[in-house]
């Protein structure tokens, strides 16, 4: 509501700038203010981060895994904000549809990518390194399945090189992904339950002295 409301206000931002000018111009620039920013310049430069983050590995420390997670979490944040822009400003599904698609690629992505620090994280506690990183992976399927479902079951191409690397690490942790027609939030829920369950079996860490 917060977003939807800063974008209506800089369209009225627009029009009252143009008060005292002719009558279809005032009309037609809100209109066009609103299909200029429905483009994915935006979901571009963060599918650009994805892949950077992606070919540049974090260090072993700490420090250095809590930074990646740092810029993981910032690019997840970024393209739910963009998604509801979008969601927002373009007029039409159709205009909608390659757009959504490329946010969910990428937020799949950034997940698979966070989920491998999570493993590390926890590296002390089997458990927990086996668990977490199903949260982030069950999250990364669905991502992908909410697109897949909502266009009848088409796969749009820039899934391609995603899929992939949610699978191999779904098989590594032990996630079994079902088929996109059975991915729903409740399917995700239960993974999130269970594998809070598994990661609780962990011993609480000593305290420091």
């Amino acid at each position: 509501m917060r977003k939807r409301s800063r974008i209506s206000g800089a369209v009225l931002l627009v029009c009252a700038a143009l008060v005292g000018g002719a009558e279809p111009l005032r009309a037609a620039t809100p209109v066009r203010v609103a299909v200029n920013r429905c483009n994915s310049q935006t979901a571009d430069d963060a599918y650009a981060r994805a892949r950077d983050l992606d070919r540049h590995a974090s260090g072993a420390s700490s420090s250095d895994l809590l930074q990646r997670i740092g810029a993981i979490t910032s690019l997840l944040v970024t393209l739910r904000e963009e998604r509801d822009i979008l969601d927002s400003i373009c007029a039409s599904d159709a205009a909608r549809a390659p757009l959504f698609a490329e946010i969910a690629a990428t937020t799949a992505w950034a997940l698979t990518l966070e989920s491998d620090v999570a493993a590390r994280l926890n590296a002390s506690c089997p458990a927990a390194a086996q668990a977490l990183p199903k949260l982030m992976l069950s999250d990364a399927w669905l991502s992908m399945a909410n697109v897949v479902n909502e266009s009848g079951g088409s796969v749009p191409a820039i899934f391609d090189g995603v899929i992939p690397k949610v699978q191999s690490r779904a098989q590594a942790a032990g996630l079994t992904l079902p088929p996109w027609a059975d991915t729903s939030a409740y399917w995700r829920d239960g993974v999130h339950t269970r594998a809070k369950a598994e990661a609780a079996t962990c011993p609480s860490p000593s305290p420091t002295p």
